[in-house]
């Protein structure tokens, strides 16, 4: 039988003070871009970016949807709640504003494109 012994030393461990509020009063603003930032019209998509979360037009942490495609890439769909100008585009490429994502042609067609 092999005993180990284990001493402690008082004092030797105390706490250190963080300068950093507690998490509970963090807000999305706090920790991340705005999501308008990163998707925002015929501004490229940084596929670095984009796959991070960002805060949304309240604040709030977000991770905005994408559909992956069959080739691998991503396309993005950005709602009204997430930027003042919603829209859609590719990672890699240009960001589209669309006043209507339900109904955009552009969109649906991209979709289309996206599953083949």
């Amino acid at each position: 039988m092999i005993l180990v012994g284990l001493t402690l030393v008082a004092g030797a461990c105390s706490p250190v003070a963080s300068v950093a509020p507690p998490a509970d009063e963090l807000s999305g603003e706090d920790l991340f871009v705005s999501c308008a930032e990163i998707f925002k019209p015929g501004r490229t998509i940084d596929g670095k970016l984009a796959v991070t979360a960002c805060h949304d037009l309240d604040g709030k942490a977000r991770t905005p949807q994408y559909i992956r495609c069959t080739d691998g890439r991503h396309l993005w769909r950005i709602d009204a709640t997430l930027s003042e100008n919603p829209g859609w585009g590719f990672t890699g490429n240009v960001f589209t504003a669309s006043g209507d994502l339900e109904n955009d042609p552009d969109l649906a067609d991209a979709m289309i494109k996206c599953r083949r």
